[in-house]
C-alpha cells in the first residue's frame, strides 16, 4: 500500500483508521487538493489495503464528459452488484433500474432512487464490509453526487464506507456533507526522497531542478522525474499544466489504434469493457495493449472495466483528437448504445455541430425522460442542447423557453433560467411563445415585478389562444405563472382577462392551474367531485414524482385548506429537496409545510422552515418567496407576543410590497399585526388591521387572506363597539359556504355565529362550534373559541361555566407558547374571581436555567448580560426568555419580578376562586 507514498504518514495513518471505522460501523471521508498532489495514489493504496482487510471495494470516478448524463457515475458502483439488485423488494429495484436507463415502467422520484441505492450497497456490505471509492467527485453528474452524498450521510451502522476525492477550487461537492481531508504538496525534503528512490541515476543538480519545478506536486514529480531523464528540457508553466502536457507527449507517441481506443474509454466514461467492445469495430481491444503497457490505463481484475490511470490521461488523450476524431468516436458510442436512450442521445447530441431537427428531437424526449426520472437539471441541459441542434428556428425557442421555464419554477435554478433566456433574446428578441412567457413571467415575479409579468403572461396567452382550441398542456405553465401573479398582486383587475379565459375551458382535476383559479374566485362553490379530486391526489403524494405536479396539488390544498392532514407527506418532500440540492425549487412546498406546522401548533418547526424559506428564497432570487417566510414568522411572532419581530417582519413585507404594487403582501401584514393587536386586546387597530384586509362583510373573491383573517375582523370588530360590522361579517362567512372545504373553516363560521348571536342563543352555538368533527387540528382557533366562549359566559354572569372554557383556553395556549393569549385567559379568569391560579400551576415547568435567567431579567440585566453571566448566547437567553413568558403568564420583562413572587408565593398557598 505505501510503496512510492513518501511523505504521506499522516495520511496513510488516518485512511488506515478510516478503513478500520468503515468496516466496523461505517464512515465518510473526502480528500481535497489541487491536480496532482496525490488524491487518486492515495485512492488507490486505500482500496488495496481494503481489499486485503477482507473488504469489498467498488470504484467510480467522475466524468467532465458526461457531467450531464444523469446517474453515469452510478453506473459504474452499481454494474458489479447484478445479484445484489436482483434481491432488492420489486419496487426500490424497478427505480434502480429505471433511473440507471435499463429498466422500463414509472419515473422513479430522486429520493426513491436514494434510498434504493442505500439498500443496494447495504446489501452488498452485508457479508463483507463495503468501500465505494470514487475519485473526481467534483465532475460526476449530479444525480450520482446525490446518491454518494447520501448513502456516505448513513452509512454510520452499515459496514460501508464512501471515500472520494474532489479538486480544490470547484463547486461539484458542495453540499454533499462529507468531513474532509486536505492533501498538501510535499515538503523539500519529501520532495528530493521521493525523487531520489524513483530515479537513482539523476544527479543532484538535476534532481534539485526538477524538485523545484515541481512544487512538492507529487505526480509532477514523478513525470518530470522520468522527462529528465531525456534530452529534453523541462516544461515550465505548473506543475499540473506540465503534467498534462507530458501524458499528451505520451499518448502522442502511441499507436493511432490505441489512441483511437483510448478516445472511446475517455467520452464513453464509465470504462465499460462491453460498451468500448461494441463501439470500437471488428479490429476488437487488442489496441489497448501499448496503452497499459506504458501505465496509461488499468484493466480491472475482473476484466469488465478499465480506468485511466489518473484523470489528467484522459484529459491529454482527449485534448489531442481532432473534432472530426472526437465525433467519430461519440457517433460510434451512441451506436453501440442503442439500449440507452438517454446516454445514446448525449452522444448523439455531439456528432455535429450543425442543426439536425432528427437529433435535436432525439435530444428532446430523453430531456423528457430525464424530467420523467426526476432529473430537472438534466433535463435543462439536455433540452438546451436540443435547442442548439434545432434547425426549425420556433422548435428551437420551444425547447430554450422550457428549459429556462423548468429550470426557474421546478429546479429553482434562477440564475440558470436568467442565462438561458438571454440566449433566447439573442436568438428570437420578439418571441412571445407561452414557453416564453411562462418562463419570463416567472422570473418577473420572483423579483416581484407583478406588471411586467401580468402584461407579458396576459398578451402571450390571448395571442396563442384567439383563433384556436388552447393545448392544455402547453398552456398548464403560463396559466399558473399568471395565477400567482394576479394573487401576488391583490389586484381585482388583474383577474380579469384569466377569469375570462378560465370560463372557456373544461373541468380538471385539482392539481391544474384551471382548477386553482376556480378555487379562488369561489371556494365555497367548489364542487364535491373537485374536492374528491384533490383528496385523492394528497393520498397519493408520496407516489408522485413530479416536482411541477406535486407544487401545483400543495396549492390546490393550501387554498381549500388541506394542509392540516398532509404535514408528513409535505416534510418528506422537503427533506428530499434538501437532500438533492434543490430547495429553490421546493420552496412553495417548503411554504406549505410551515403553514402546516403554524396551523398544527407546531410553533418551533413553522419557525425554522420560516427562517429558512426567508434564507434560501433571498440567496437563490427567490424573494418574493422569501417575503411568505415573513409573513409566517411574523404570525408566530405574533400569537407569542414578540411585538418587535412581528413589527420588523410586517414592515421587510410592506416595504418590499410598496413599490411593487404587491397587494398580497400588505394583507400579510395587515394580518399579523391585528393577530398582535388582538392578543394585547387592543382591538381598534385589530379593527384597522384586519379591515384593510377585506371591509366588513365582504369577502373578496381571489382572498384567501379574508377567509384566514375573518374571524380577526369579526372579533375586532365586536369589541370595539362595531357589532353591525361585526354581524354583516359572520352572515358574508355563512354565506360564503366554506364550511363544507374543512373543519376549520366550518370552526370559524360557526364561532362568528355564536359570538354575534342573542345571548340566550350563545351558549348552545358554542357548544355546536366546539364539538365539530377534526377540529384539533388547529389548536391555536380552538383554543381561541374556547376564550371567546369563556369570555361571553363571563358576561352573561355564568361565572363557574366561564372558568371551565377559559381555563381550557388558558392551558391550550400556554401549551403552544401563546403568551399574550395566556394572559389575555388569565385576565379572564381573575374577573371571574379567580384571584390565583391553581397551586404550582404558574411557573411550573420552569427549568433551573430558565428560572435563573429569569430571575436576571427580572433585576434588569439586559440578554448580552445575562448572557455573559450564565456563559451563553444571547440568542439563547432570549430562546429562554421567550419559553417563560407563557408558562408565567405574562407578555413582558416589566412583569417577570411580580410573576416570579407570585409563583414562590403560589407554592405555599393553593388559589381558589373567590
Amino acid at each position: 500500500m505505501t510503496a512510492g507514498l513518501v511523505g504521506r504518514t499522516d495520511e496513510l495513518v488516518l485512511l488506515t483508521s478510516f478503513l478500520d471505522d468503515a468496516a466496523g460501523n461505517g464512515a465518510a471521508l473526502l480528500l481535497t487538493g489541487e491536480p496532482g498532489v496525490g488524491k487518486t495514489a492515495l485512492l488507490d493504496a486505500t482500496a488495496e489495503l481494503a481489499a486485503a482487510q477482507g473488504m469489498r471495494v467498488f470504484r467510480g470516478s467522475g466524468v467532465e464528459y458526461e457531467t450531464e448524463i444523469s446517474f453515469s457515475g452510478l453506473h459504474q458502483l452499481v454494474g458489479p452488484l447484478t445479484a445484489e439488485l436482483a434481491s432488492l423488494p420489486p419496487p426500490m429495484r424497478s427505480a434502480l433500474e429505471v433511473a440507471l436507463g435499463f429498466g422500463t415502467g414509472p419515473a422513479p422520484a430522486e429520493m426513491t432512487v436514494l434510498h434504493a441505492a442505500l439498500s443496494l450497497f447495504g446489501e452488498a456490505a452485508r457479508e463483507q464490509p463495503l468501500l465505494l471509492v470514487v475519485d473526481d467527485l467534483h465532475v460526476l453528474d449530479r444525480a450520482s453526487r446525490s446518491v454518494i452524498g447520501f448513502v456516505a450521510r448513513r452509512a454510520g451502522g452499515r459496514r460501508i464506507g464512501v471515500l472520494a476525492a474532489v479538486r480544490t477550487g470547484t463547486t461539484g461537492s458542495s453540499g454533499i456533507g462529507l468531513p474532509e481531508r486536505e492533501i498538501l504538496p510535499l515538503g523539500e525534503t519529501d520532495a528530493l526522497r521521493l525523487l531520489s528512490d524513483q530515479f537513482t541515476r539523476l544527479a543532484p543538480r538535476a534532481l534539485h531542478a526538477v524538485a523545484q519545478q515541481a512544487q512538492g506536486n507529487p505526480l509532477a514529480l514523478l513525470e518530470f522525474g522520468a522527462f529528465a531523464g531525456t534530452d529534453d528540457p523541462l516544461p515550465g508553466t505548473g506543475p499540473a499544466r506540465d503534467v498534462r502536457a507530458l501524458y499528451a507527449a505520451r499518448v502522442a507517441r502511441l499507436p493511432s489504434r490505441t489512441r483511437e481506443l483510448l478516445l472511446l474509454a475517455a467520452l464513453e466514461g464509465s470504462g465499460d469493457i462491453w460498451v468500448l467492445e461494441a463501439a470500437s469495430g471488428p479490429e476488437g481491444l487488442d489496441g489497448f495493449d501499448a496503452a497499459e503497457r506504458d501505465d496509461l490505463i488499468i484493466a480491472a481484475a475482473d476484466a469488465r472495466t478499465l480506468r485511466f490511470r489518473h484523470p489528467l490521461v484522459r484529459s491529454a488523450v482527449v485534448e489531442a483528437a481532432t473534432l472530426d476524431q472526437r465525433r467519430s468516436a461519440h457517433q460510434r458510442l451512441a451506436d453501440a448504445l442503442v439500449d440507452q436512450p438517454e446516454r445514446r442521445a448525449d452522444h448523439l447530441s455531439m456528432t455535429t455541430a450543425a442543426p439536425d431537427e432528427s437529433i435535436a428531437q432525439i435530444v428532446e424526449d430523453s430531456a423528457h425522460s430525464s424530467m420523467r426520472r426526476g432529473d430537472v437539471l438534466g433535463a435543462v441541459a439536455r433540452l438546451r442542447r436540443a435547442a442548439a441542434l434545432s434547425s426549425d428556428r420556433v422548435a428551437g425557442s420551444r425547447r430554450l423557453a422550457h428549459a429556462a421555464y423548468i429550470g426557474a419554477s421546478v429546479a429553482g435554478h434562477l440564475a440558470l433560467s436568467h442565462q438561458i433566456m438571454a440566449e433566447l433574446r439573442a436568438k428570437t428578441p420578439t418571441d412571445r411563445s407561452l414557453p416564453a412567457a411562462a418562463a419570463a413571467g416567472w422570473l418577473c415575479l420572483m423579483d416581484g415585478d407583478v406588471v411586467t409579468a401580468h402584461r407579458l403572461l396576459v398578451d402571450a396567452i390571448e395571442r396563442n389562444t384567439v383563433d384556436s382550441c388552447p393545448n392544455l398542456d402547453e398552456l398548464t405553465p403560463p396559466l399558473l405563472t399568471l395565477t400567482l401573479v394576479c394573487q401576488y398582486s391583490g389586484r381585482a383587475d388583474y383577474w380579469v382577462p384569466l377569469r375570462k379565459l378560465v370560463a372557456t375551458l373544461p373541468d380538471v382535476p385539482a392539481s391544474s392551474p384551471i382548477s386553482l383559479v376556480r378555487i379562488l374566485e369561489d371556494p365555497g362553490s367548489i364542487p364535491d367531485a373537485l374536492l374528491r379530486d384533490l383528496d385523492e391526489g394528497l393520498a397519493q403524494l408520496d407516489e408522485v414524482t413530479d416536482a411541477d405536479v406535486i407544487n401545483r396539488i400543495a396549492l390546490a390544498a393550501s387554498n381549500l385548506d388541506r394542509l392540516a392532514c398532509w404535514r408528513k407527506p409535505l416534510a418528506r418532500v422537503v427533506a428530499d429537496a434538501r437532500d438533492t440540492g434543490t430547495l429553490g425549487g421546493a420552496l412553495p412546498v417548503m411554504i406549505m409545510s410551515a403553514l402546516a406546522d403554524l396551523y398544527a401548533g407546531h410553533w418551533d418547526d413553522s419557525q425554522t422552515t420560516a427562517d429558512e424559506i426567508r434564507e434560501v428564497g433571498h440567496e437563490t432570487g427567490h424573494h418574493i418567496f422569501a417575503h411568505v417566510g415573513d409573513y409566517i414568522a411574523g404570525l408566530i411572532a405574533a400569537h407569542r407576543g414578540d411585538s418587535h419581530a412581528c413589527q420588523a417582519h410586517c414592515t421587510a413585507l410592506l416595504d418590499w410590497a410598496a413599490s411593487r404594487g404587491l397587494g398580497r403582501l400588505e394583507h400579510w401584514a395587515h394580518h399579523a399585526l391585528a393577530r398582535a393587536a388582538l392578543g394585547s386586546s387592543d382591538f381598534e387597530s385589530a379593527f384597522v388591521h384586519a379591515s384593510a384586509i377585506t371591509v366588513p362583510g365582504v369577502l373578496s373573491p381571489f382572498s384567501i387572506e379574508a377567509l384566514w383573517s375573518a374571524l380577526d375582523l369579526t372579533e375586532a370588530a365586536l369589541y370595539s363597539g362595531r357589532a353591525e360590522d361585526a354581524l354583516r361579517h359572520a352572515a358574508a362567512m355563512r354565506d360564503a359556504q366554506v364550511s363544507r372545504i374543512s373543519p376549520r373553516f366550518a370552526l370559524l363560521t360557526a364561532a362568528m355565529t355564536a359570538m354575534t348571536s342573542a345571548p340566550e342563543d350563545a351558549p348552545a352555538l358554542f357548544e355546536e362550534a366546539l364539538a365539530l368533527a377534526g377540529i384539533d387540528q388547529w389548536p391555536f382557533e380552538v383554543a381561541r373559541v374556547n376564550l371567546a366562549y369563556g369570555e361571553r359566559l363571563r358576561r352573561l354572569g355564568h361565572s363557574r361555566e366561564a372558568r371551565v372554557q377559559l381555563s381550557t383556553a388558558r392551558q391550550s395556549f400556554e401549551r403552544l407558547g401563546a403568551a399574550p393569549w395566556t394572559a389575555r385567559a388569565t385576565a379572564e379568569l381573575r374577573a371571574t374571581g379567580m384571584t390565583r391560579v391553581p397551586r404550582g400551576h404558574t411557573g411550573v415547568g420552569l427549568t433551573p436555567q430558565e428560572l435563573e435567567v429569569a430571575r436576571l431579567a427580572a433585576s434588569g440585566l439586559s440578554n448580552p448580560q445575562i448572557a455573559a453571566r450564565l456563559v451563553l448566547s444571547p440568542r439563547t437567553v432570549s430562546t429562554h426568555l421567550y419559553r417563560v413568558f407563557p408558562k408565567l403568564g405574562i407578555t413582558s420583562r416589566a412583569a417577570l419580578r411580580d410573576a416570579l413572587a407570585e409563583c414562590a408565593e403560589g407554592q405555599e398557598a393553593g388559589d381558589q376562586p373567590d
